[in-house]
């Protein structure tokens, strides 16, 4: 605010607060002060020192200031200037668009034009306006101007007379005057007397109002009078308030606030609560520390010395108590048949209120402290005291378990029909069946200082503790805690109470009072408050002070009477309707004020569209929602709608700021709610935001960039054309030379490969294949009969490895010479080539070894052409060349791929290749002149064969298994030999 010393306040329809003060109008919304003043208003405030504010019935704010008259739209945030100068004093709206303006002289304005009000020639101070007549009052005459034009003039007496008069006030028919020598009237006679006011003569008064309650309001120089509905005057002094009550204004808002404006101190607010505080008629003694409801309907009260009785009408009976035993701290009070029974600091008591009669409950228990008194389900009483537990039914008996308890301080007892609630300083315990167990294992209600306890209904268990908060055992056994620090709004807890029909649980504390409910604990929404202040420390009646609600611990501190919850305070008792109505029904219509990009934007509060310039990418936005009671309670969230993908959960803080915000539309959401409600309760407002498109983000701009990219690409296309076009020319006649002599060197080329091919497959002394080309060759043919495989197979046909030596052959070399050697081994070549197909080809594969590979010879042929070919190499006569003739033999060795077992085509050609050799040496060691292969069983699969490094050891176990032999047929005999 401006300044404290506050002389004008009014409301506007929006519901904001209008404050007028030494140094400017300030608008309120509960929480901020937004400042209006002549430097920031282009000189349309007249005047910063604010001396009347009137809202009248369109919504117009008439400013008075030191210095003349002003109008504010408190829409558009607009002022005007009125051609009224000088203080004012008062401003009235007397009929419809027709505004009375006190300054100096009276002035009336309709439809703006201002003029004077010729009736009265005087200097005037004060108007109140009544259904039938305007009020006017000057330094010596009250006037009274009747509708009809008729001026009555009564004097003022010659004490109130030259003096100032501050206010004017109409109510139940008669007129009341605040002037610098007191409180007045106009009696019907129509003369001026002083007022009834419980003051002396001469106190000046200030400020006059009525709310709408029926309250009166009476400021005075030192004290603040209220009454309510003709009651007796209620005095506040200097220092029940806390400050001076000296007030320039009252005024009401329309949710029934009173506001008080002070000379120095700021703003006050008092609100019409439900919750009030009770001292007794005649009760002498008001700090109260238990309550209880006795049965015929009355609260029994125990102060801090006495003991009295507080009926339906609230008055109070002292009790006199009699006996030579004197009354301590009460902590807690049970009934017992016509009397009482007492826990007091100074040992347990026994009260019969018929006589007033306090005697000692047992000697043994006389002196020492005890914190609650609680009957048993078994008969009798529980009594908790500070040196443990003990039972009274007949006699006095220490609990059995007392030495399980870690602490003696025994501070809460509850008998259930299922267990024993205990609470210590020391722990929380239940007794079940005979056993004590200690509660809250694991967490810090195992060492905490237990107040009271409390089982619901349903199951949870509730613990109030000193230090650590509210603990919560949920259904399945975990604990909850609550402290200040994650949501609890004061500690330390006193007492607890659950209402059955609304399922609050309210809690009592030294600082105030708040309620839950329980099953929101654990199945609430994230955010949201669990816990609502009904009660806090800033809260008081007028004429008392603040301080603590609520008294120390014990068990008597809440009690249930007349649908209200009764809690012991420092002054009186404190009562609560039990079915309050909940804070989080009402809902909080939240309000954008402004908009901040590179010019401020003030939104009108119909307003829910604003186009921005151009270039404003860069925008805050000014939020709020008006709430008196509990401003802080509010809390916001926002969603920019097209920029923000979720809400920004931002609690209490009234801006949004967004930077480098594309061009488009967007919708602006806002929220506001009470921290005990759900968002699905929350007020809402919208607002649409509109950045135009700059003409670089526009589609045309984008299509002319787009058309001259186009362009530049055909001219750049035509430029690499035409030089395309030009090089070819060039290089096509040179490539016409180049491909001359490519073709020239291509044909020389292949000459020569061909040469080296031929030089590098074949042998040089016979003239066959080589094992190069052997080796390069018949994978082709195996990959050439895997593509035909399924043809191969149903015409039985297979490809045939052949390897053919000749026998003694070194016996040739040494006898006859080499050469008579390769003469042989040439002869033997043109013998193998004449005998074999052209699609078959042989290989001089070692020496006087050749391979032979049939491709696509029938399977049944194979044998025969091997027999056959041993045949006519052992009947040829080589010729040598001294012109002998010799002859030769021959083994040969065989195999066919694939080979005939269970997934032959499984096993590589090189397999098929050494089997052939194999059968070869097999020949070679029966004699040779033979041809020989090995053959398999049909129970041998491939798998078999899945290691090639071992061949041999695999064709050894299969031989020595019988599932394989060799085929030989010897040259030297006619039938084929099996071995």
């Amino acid at each position: 605010m401006s300044n404290n010393s506050v002389r004008a306040v009014t409301q506007d329809q929006q519901g904001y607060l209008w404050i007028g003060t030494l140094e400017g109008l300030n608008r309120f919304d509960g929480t901020h002060f937004e400042s209006f003043s002549s430097n920031n208003t282009r000189r349309q405030l007249i005047g910063n020192v604010i001396t009347r504010l009137y809202t009248d019935s369109q919504g117009y704010i008439w400013v008075g200031t030191m210095t003349g008259l002003s109008g504010l739209n408190s829409r558009t945030l607009k002022f005007d200037r009125y051609n009224v100068l000088g203080e004012v004093t008062a401003i009235a709206e007397v009929g419809e668009r027709e505004i009375w303006v006190a300054a100096d002289n009276l002035f009336r304005i309709r439809d703006g034009q201002v003029s004077r009000v010729d009736e009265i020639k005087e200097s005037v101070s004060q108007i109140a306006v009544t259904p039938e007549h305007v009020w006017v009052s000057s330094s010596r005459y009250l006037y009274k101007l009747a509708r009809n034009g008729q001026l009555d003039k009564i004097s003022l007496p010659a004490d109130l007379a030259q003096h100032p008069v501050y206010d004017l006030l109409w109510q139940n028919g008669v007129m009341y005057l605040a002037s610098e020598q007191g409180y007045y009237l106009v009696d019907t006679a129509g003369q001026v007397q002083p007022a009834n006011l419980p003051m002396d003569r001469g106190v000046p008064v200030y400020q006059l109002h009525s709310d709408s309650q029926g309250g009166d309001w009476v400021s005075s120089y030192d004290k603040l009078f209220y009454r309510h509905q003709q009651q007796q005057w209620q005095v506040i002094s200097r220092d029940e308030l806390g400050s001076a009550t000296q007030f320039n204004d009252i005024f009401e808002d329309r949710q029934q606030n009173v506001w008080l404006g002070s000379f120095g101190d700021g703003l006050y607010r008092v609100s019409r609560g439900k919750i009030k505080r009770v001292i007794g008629q005649s009760q002498r003694d008001v700090m109260v520390r238990s309550v209880v409801r006795t049965t015929d309907d009355a609260l029994l009260i125990a102060s801090s010395q006495r003991l009295g009785l507080l009926d339906k009408t609230q008055r109070y009976t002292e009790i006199q108590l009699s006996g030579d035993t004197p009354l301590n701290v009460v902590q807690d009070l049970e009934p017992d048949g016509d009397s009482w029974l007492l826990a007091t600091d100074n040992g347990p008591k026994r009260l019969t209120l018929a006589d007033g009669k306090l005697t000692p409950l047992d000697d043994a228990l006389r002196g020492i402290k005890t914190k609650t008194i609680k009957k048993r389900q078994a008969g009798g009483f529980w009594l908790g005291t500070n040196d443990g537990l003990f039972q009274l039914q007949q006699e006095l008996v220490p609990f059995a378990l007392n030495h399980e308890f870690e602490s003696s301080v025994i501070t809460f007892v509850q008998d259930n029909p299922e267990k024993l609630l205990v609470g210590t300083t020391r722990g929380a315990y239940q007794y079940q069946q005979e056993k004590l167990l200690r509660i809250g294992l694991g967490t810090p209600l195992y060492n905490a200082f237990v107040t009271t306890m409390l089982q619901l209904p349903q199951g949870p268990l509730v613990v109030g503790t000193v230090d650590d908060g509210l603990f919560v055992r949920l259904f399945d056994g975990k604990w909850l805690q609550f402290d200040t620090s994650n949501g609890l709004p004061f500690e330390p807890v006193v007492s607890l109470f659950h209402d059955a029909g609304s399922d609050y649980v309210w809690v009592s504390t030294l600082k105030g009072i708040f309620r839950f409910q329980p099953h929101l604990l654990s199945d609430s929404p994230p955010g949201q408050n669990l816990f609502e202040e009904v009660l806090t420390p800033y809260e008081r009646q007028l004429g008392t002070a603040p301080g603590r609600c609520c008294n120390g611990s014990g068990a008597s501190k809440v009690v249930l009477w007349q649908d209200q919850l009764w809690y012991p305070t420092l002054k009186g008792l404190v009562a609560v309707p039990v079915k309050l109505k909940a804070s989080s029904s009402q809902t909080y219509q939240p309000l954008v004020q402004q908009i901040q990009a590179q010019k401020l934007y003030s939104l009108l509060p119909e307003q829910n569209r604003l186009v921005l310039e151009t270039d404003e990418r860069n925008v805050s936005l000014r939020y709020t929602a008006i709430d008196f009671l509990k401003p802080m309670a509010l809390e916001f969230r926002y969603q920019l709608v097209g920029f923000d993908q979720d809400w920004h959960q931002v609690g209490s803080r009234r801006e949004a700021i967004y930077t480098n915000l594309p061009a488009g539309r967007y919708l602006f959401r806002l929220q506001a709610r009470n921290l005990n409600q759900s968002w699905d309760l929350a007020g809402q407002t919208q607002l649409e935001l509109v950045i135009p498109r700059r003409f670089d983000e526009t589609v045309m701009y984008r299509g002319l960039w787009l058309l001259l990219g186009l362009f530049l690409l055909y001219g750049l296309f035509w430029l690499a054309r035409r030089n395309v076009q030009l090089r070819e020319a060039e290089l096509t006649k040179l490539v016409k030379l180049r491909t001359q002599e490519l073709e020239t060197s291509n044909i020389r080329l292949n000459e020569l490969n061909e040469q080296l091919s031929q030089l590098t497959h074949k042998d040089a002394l016979t003239g066959l294949r080589n094992r190069r080309f052997l080796f390069e060759q018949l994978p082709k043919d195996i990959e050439h009969y895997q593509r035909n495989r399924e043809s191969m197979l149903a015409q039985n046909k297979c490809i045939a490895l052949m390897q053919l030596d000749l026998d003694n052959f070194k016996v040739i070399n040494d006898k006859f010479g080499n050469s008579a050697g390769d003469s042989i081994l040439q002869q033997v070549s043109g013998l193998l080539i004449r005998e074999t197909r052209g699609s078959d080809y042989v290989v001089r594969y070692a020496g006087e070894e050749f391979m032979l590979v049939m491709r696509d010879i029938p399977l049944d042929m194979v044998r025969e052409f091997a027999c056959r070919l041993n045949e006519l190499i052992s009947s040829e006569a080589f010729v040598l060349p001294d012109g002998r003739t010799v002859s030769v033999q021959c083994s040969v060795g065989y195999a066919i791929y694939p080979l005939e077992l269970l997934g032959g085509q499984l096993i590589g050609w090189e397999i098929s290749l050494q089997l052939a050799e194999l059968a070869l040496y097999h020949v070679k060691h029966n004699g040779r002149n033979g041809v020989a292969s090995i053959q398999f069983d049909r129970q041998v699969d491939a798998f078999e064969f899945e290691d090639s490094d071992h061949i041999e050891a695999q064709i050894e176990k299969l031989l020595a298994d019988g599932v394989a032999w060799f085929e030989l047929n010897s040259g030297r005999q006619q039938d084929s030999i099996i071995n």
